[in-house]
């Protein structure tokens, strides 16, 4: 294990951790004249930058190569030294204990948002609560392009990522990653501002609904319910946090054609560049809707959307066009992992409650920021099962695989056939240990379900209030079990397997 690696990495985390206490400063400062609370957040980020700089001259001089374990091991000590920073405010103000902050900042962290903070809590802390969860969702997509690959690419990633991206262990590399999916993260974020913003929300709740669907972080925040522009900004912009991000990197970096110098006259470049500008658009949007995720997200999309709008309509819950909004609100809510959802969705019956929760065990696409098992790993299950059934029925026909005619080779297929059955153990494990807290056997396993799956918040199941009643031992155990979720498991276990076979840890 390179432990300056590793120290290297986490001061990296950190220091970009440190930037985003500018944001709730200049609220809290500028906007509502509290330079006592900017004080505490400036003290906190000073803090932060302390221990950035203590890595960083730990980790001084690091290999520019990132072994397997300590790629790992660095995944796993991401969150602590950020959550124990990010509950601080939360701390300061006393909306919740140190136990529960700690649980309510992993929470946000990976994107679950649980929602126990309480309504009483000062604006700040809402914003802080959004900046969190918009944070962590950043931290898990740079490791997503950069760490994760090397760790976990034969789990299903690197098919995903497989078009024309080149993943490297090098330090060098990994940074240009980085780089490209920050900025298509905010570029994203500040689209969805502006939706929110047209849609008739002012700046500062414009910029925390679009951090919480973006980041498919949700929570119990959600202002002007009912109004339908605001649905319609939200469901759009959670369904764009269900793609692949690599796949909008491409689409976006590939539809302007490079400026050729040529010897005809500037009217005519003009007019070959907006021809093969114009030709990119159509190649791309053909990429687009030929993708293999993309078409079965459309295809639950539409299949959900109709099940439900029917469901609701039939039973006189809503009217035909009310039915559709809450309808397609709710599956892009789930569907994503975000979680966010209004006061009618308790209305709809067991089924349709089962049916959208369904949806969060799926989850979005691999290069997405979603929890769940993830579509492509789905569509690979599901062709497995296809290509055995006719393999049973024609026992000497070759069966080949392909997604994105792409062929699977068989040791993907097997490995993502381990990471579905580990994903069931570890639901099994985790609803077993929460059971010891005193918790029902449902709400066991609700509370596992929505920490693994990252959904957060089950409506009627699993309620904020559920993790709060826990004893203290049962809390901690949830932020484990959040982490384990958003680093789905095999990160853990290659971690451990790393340590136990101590004989091969050099070739690790």
């Amino acid at each position: 294990m390179d432990k300056k690696i590793i120290f290297s990495l986490l001061g990296n985390v950190l220091i970009a951790f440190s930037a985003i206490f500018a944001v709730p400063i200049i609220y809290v400062a500028v906007f509502r004249r509290e330079f006592d609370v900017a004080i505490v957040f400036g003290v906190i980020g000073i803090c932060v930058i302390a221990a950035e700089r203590a890595l960083k001259y730990a980790g001084r001089n690091p290999r520019r190569r990132l072994p397997l374990i300590s790629a790992a091991t660095a995944m796993l000590l991401v969150y602590p030294p950020v959550a124990i920073f990010g509950a601080l405010p939360f701390i300061y103000f006393g909306v919740l204990s140190p136990v529960d902050a700690a649980l309510e900042t992993v929470a946000n962290l990976t994107s679950a948002g649980i929602g126990i903070l309480p309504e009483s809590a000062p604006y700040s802390l809402i914003l802080w609560q959004s900046l969190l969860m918009w944070y962590g969702s950043l931290i898990f997509l740079v490791m997503l392009v950069t760490v994760m690959p090397e760790v976990s690419g034969n789990f299903g990633i690197a098919l995903s990522l497989h078009g024309g991206q080149n993943f490297s262990p090098l330090f060098g590399q990994m940074l240009a990653m980085a780089q490209r999916m920050i900025k298509v993260y905010a570029g994203l974020t500040i689209l969805s501002i502006g939706l929110f913003k047209l849609a008739g929300l002012g700046f500062w709740d414009s910029a925390i609904m679009a951090m919480r669907c973006i980041s498919t972080g949700g929570g119990e925040f959600f202002p002007a319910q009912g109004n339908i522009f605001i649905e319609y900004a939200a469901t759009f912009t959670m369904i764009l946090a269900c793609g692949n991000f690599l796949f909008y990197h491409r689409l976006i970096v590939t539809t302007p054609p490079p400026i050729v110098k040529q010897k005809e006259n500037i009217f005519r470049r003009g007019i070959n560049y907006c021809k093969t500008f114009f030709q990119n658009i159509v190649n791309n949007i053909k990429k687009f809707f030929t993708n293999s995720e993309v078409k079965v997200v459309a295809l639950i999309i539409f299949v959900g959307v109709g099940m439900l709008t029917f469901s609701t309509y039939r039973q006189g819950i809503f009217s035909g066009g009310a039915a559709f909004r809450h309808a397609i609100f709710h599956v892009a809510s789930f569907l994503s992992t975000t979680g966010i959802h209004q006061d009618s969705f308790k209305q709809l019956n067991d089924f349709d409650t089962f049916f959208t929760f369904s949806l969060a065990i799926i989850g979005g696409c691999m290069g997405s920021v979603t929890g769940g098992l993830k579509i492509m790993r789905v569509i690979v299950l599901a062709k497995l099962m296809a290509a055995e059934l006719e393999k049973t029925m024609h026992p000497r026909m070759l069966t080949v695989i392909k997604v994105n005619k792409i062929s699977v080779p068989q040791e993907i297929i097997g490995r993502i056939l381990g990471f579905f059955f580990l994903a069931c153990v570890t639901l099994f494990i985790c609803s077993a240990a929460l059971s010891f807290t005193g918790l029902s056997f449902s709400e066991a396993v609700a509370m596992s379900f929505s920490c693994l799956t990252n959904v957060g918040t089950l409506p009627g199941i699993c309620e904020p209030e559920n993790f709060l009643n826990l004893p203290a031992a049962g809390k901690i155990f949830c932020m484990i079990i959040l982490i384990v979720g958003r680093l789905e498991i095999f990160v853990v276990l290659i971690f451990f397997a790393g340590l136990i076979d101590r004989r091969n840890l050099k070739e690790w």
